[in-house]
């Protein structure tokens, strides 16, 4: 599983916020954020701009996410066994078909907006939330803005309860809390990772020259 990926589909790829907790590493870079087990739930999202909510269904090579925010509602899956992404706005009877390829990944909000030089992180204890036990972990890296400080509440499978995230910019406003609701660990029906229908290429975007302004 990309762990970058992981991470990104916390805060469904957000513009603007995504950037604070996107790191891309390896695999094996933050182990807790690798969940062993198969699981749905629903995320709420709280940012200085409002709150959303986003369902989720996650197995180890597919995700599926129904996001639900001001002025916009969207359904993606995650693919990796196909290497694709499928996106579809609810109702429009539309799917496009982004591959997941290092380029497609970049282009991903934020996806190459953060690339800290040290990440570190430490077990700071045990909690429990909502009557699950979780282990609350500590990641601390580093980029040109300063220090980013993220804090994971986890069960014993690796599935993230609660996450705050603070990046060093924006003095506190582009602080992230995610908290995970109506958790059901096990298998999740296959029909979820389908779309029921052909999914049209993502259009290219406009790649500018030097001196030019793209659609200009």
């Amino acid at each position: 599983m990309r762990l970058s990926l992981v991470i990104t589909n916390f805060i469904c790829l957000l513009p603007g916020y995504v950037h604070a907790s996107d790191v891309s590493m390896s695999d094996d870079a933050l182990p807790f954020l690798q969940p062993t087990a198969s699981y749905s739930g629903l995320r709420v999202i709280e940012t200085a701009d409002g709150d959303f909510s986003q369902r989720l269904y996650w197995t180890p090579d597919k995700i599926r996410t129904e996001t639900d925010m001001p002025g916009m509602s969207m359904i993606n899956i995650v693919r990796e066994d196909l290497n694709v992404m499928w996106i579809m706005p609810p109702g429009a009877q539309m799917c496009l078909e982004q591959p997941l390829d290092d380029n497609a990944l970049a282009g991903m909000s934020g996806a190459d907006a953060y690339e800290p030089a040290g990440v570190e992180y430490s077990d700071i204890g045990t909690d429990t939330i909502d009557g699950i036990n979780v282990t609350k972990y500590e990641v601390i890296s580093e980029d040109d803005n300063g220090k980013n400080r993220a804090l994971f509440w986890v069960t014993e499978h690796n599935i993230p309860l609660r996450m705050e995230v603070s990046p060093a910019t924006g003095g506190g406003q582009h602080d992230v809390v995610m908290r995970m609701e109506e958790l059901e660990v096990g298998e999740q029906p296959a029909s979820l990772f389908e779309t029921g229908m052909e999914c049209a290429p993502m259009p290219a975007m406009p790649t500018a020259t030097p001196g030019t302004v793209p659609g200009g």
